[in-house]
């Protein structure tokens, strides 16, 4: 009887170790992507700001993280989402940006906006052999991740 058990806690961990290298494998890493270290503000108190037609409102402490991102030609952020909001402006080059299963080509001077409430995400450089870069101000919860990375891309 022994032998049993030791053989099923042996195929047990056989199973599982396989399903990691599944899950390992099904990941959609970022390639030729290069984040820079952000620059993150805190602001602390409740803000409700309503003028010119733009609103913005917190309602808890919140983190200000402020960064660029270079694409390599050819380079690719990765299946994801963010947490909070990014207002996104490509300072140089041109990048595909994939929400679920839709895509939008934007070109240096134009903005997008991430958030919470979409479907995973992904940003591609347009170009095989010139940069693309980004500049990003990220809004979030206080203590949030940047990035939740997706262990596979939409099924379209």
């Amino acid at each position: 009887m022994h032998s049993k058990r030791s053989f099923s806690l042996a195929t047990f961990i056989a199973i599982a170790m396989a399903m990691i290298a599944v899950a390992v494998v099904q990941a959609t890493p970022p390639s030729g992507q290069h984040p820079s270290v952000p620059t993150i503000g805190a602001l602390d108190e409740t803000i409700v700001v309503n003028t010119d037609r733009i609103k913005f409102q917190t309602k808890d402490p919140t983190d200000v993280a402020t960064y660029s991102v270079t694409y390599e030609g050819g380079g690719f952020s990765g299946w994801h989402t963010h947490p909070g909001v990014l207002l996104v402006t490509v300072q140089s080059g041109s990048v595909v940006r994939t929400v679920g299963c839709t895509s939008w080509t934007y070109v240096a001077g134009q903005t997008f906006i991430e958030s919470d409430e979409q479907a995973v995400g992904a940003i591609a450089n347009a170009s095989a052999t010139s940069e693309a870069v980004l500049l990003v101000t990220q809004i979030t919860p206080r203590g949030s991740a940047r990035r939740i990375d997706a262990a596979n891309a939409p099924a379209c």
